[in-house]
């Protein structure tokens, strides 16, 4: 284990944090639809498996570089899907939670319980889009320390 920890590039230290960051998202994602039954999201499953489907991949992303080098396709492509994972998991929770946020900044602003599931749906607009990001800059960046 610490062979393979030695063997990382700051690439997949970017990818670890965006699977991190995913899981940030799945968590946020299911407190803010469990917080009351009317702001409960009608697309939890689809959002959750996104999510778990997108931890997985970028974790992909860390492991084939060591088995096949930098910039392999698989690992790319692993990435790259994690990616749009992640994108539309953050698309699946907007939807979702578009009316709330547009009531709570027009005629609902005394929505205490409104305001609280924002929050967190905030949290985990940013871990899934912060993961994405970090998945991006990981990809523009080695995974794997060169042999010298």
């Amino acid at each position: 284990m610490s062979d393979f920890m030695k063997k990382q590039s700051v690439g997949a230290y970017f990818n670890i944090v965006a699977a991190v960051l995913g899981i940030v998202g799945i968590i946020a994602s299911v407190i803010c639809s469990n917080m009351t039954r009317t702001y409960a999201l009608g697309n939890l499953s689809t959002v959750v498996t996104f999510g778990i489907t997108g931890v997985l991949l970028s974790l992909v992303a860390v492991v084939l570089p060591n088995m096949f080098g930098n910039r392999d396709i698989c690992g790319t492509a692993a990435a790259l899907g994690a990616i749009a994972l992640f994108t539309t998991a953050f698309g699946k929770v907007l939807a979702e939670r578009i009316l709330l946020i547009a009531g709570l900044f027009s005629y609902d602003s005394v929505n205490t319980v409104g305001w609280q599931v924002f929050y967190v749906t905030v949290v985990a607009f940013a871990g899934f889009l912060v993961g994405a990001l970090a998945l991006i800059i990981g990809a523009f960046l080695r995974s794997v320390k060169e042999s010298a």
